[in-house]
């Protein structure tokens, strides 16, 4: 198997990079000093081009995914574990209806879980220390996380203003509420470990949390863990919206 077209799956130990290596904090410095040219080039902007741009980020996420589905089943790598059920991949959806079909519901859910689930992905990437840095799967992991936490940071430089009260809504929490039961029970049934309910996964904080707790806590504390991230972003937003009112 070719190393640039292999999965984190298949490829051959002694490819990857270790996280906070050399290559991995020059990579953060340049998406970050890349995020905000663009935002500023973006808040300059008429509404017209604004929204051609989400679209065009809405529809390169979608050409991104399948790019990685295409290669996966023509180089006959595909398994369960690549399906678009993880947190992330599940965000590219909800990104693109929003970009078509502007929602609060879809924003305020991109804003308190896409942003802090991007970041996490980019700081701790599991693909990483696996996969060749230049290898295909590698650029698509980099991209598509980019292009995620690029897209509700765009519509923050836009004016869009966070509410708590929408996101608690049921047309935000019970969709969620499924997206997680389904993962959960489909994690058991196929072997997968998507949203990292069933496991740790690799080079993240969460696998030090799965090594020492049994599975009933460890899935209360994913839980816990969601709502304090969730809480954690209506802070920021209320302490923002105070500073600008003072």
């Amino acid at each position: 198997m070719n190393p640039y077209l292999a999965t984190k799956y298949t490829v051959m130990e002694g490819y990857g990079h270790p996280l906070f290596s050399l290559v991995h904090m020059a990579t953060l410095l340049f998406i970050a000093v890349f995020i905000i040219f663009f935002l500023r080039f973006y808040m300059k902007c008429d509404e017209k081009k604004r929204s051609m741009i989400l679209k065009v980020i809405a529809v390169l996420l979608l050409i991104d995914e399948l790019v990685k589905d295409v290669n996966a089943i023509i180089t006959g790598q595909w398994n369960w574990n690549l399906l678009p059920l993880h947190l992330c991949s599940v965000n590219i959806f909800i990104i693109f209806i929003d970009a078509f079909r502007p929602s609060s519901y879809a924003r305020n859910y991109l804003y308190a879980v896409c942003i802090p689930a991007s970041i996490s992905a980019l700081v701790f990437p599991s693909w990483m220390t696996s996969l060749p840095y230049w290898g295909l799967m590698s650029m698509h992991s980099w991209t598509v996380h980019i292009m995620l936490l690029l897209y509700p940071l765009l519509l923050l430089g836009g004016g869009f203003v966070p509410s708590l009260h929408c996101f608690l809504t049921r047309r935000v929490l019970v969709p969620f509420a499924l997206f997680l039961a389904f993962d959960y029970f489909f994690n058991y049934a196929f072997n997968t470990d998507f949203f990292f309910l069933k496991n740790g996964g690799e080079d993240n904080p969460l696998s030090f949390f799965e090594s020492i707790l049994p599975d009933p806590l460890y899935l209360m504390f994913v839980i816990f863990l969601l709502a304090l991230m969730v809480s954690f972003m209506y802070l920021i937003a209320h302490l923002v919206k105070k500073y600008r009112k003072a």
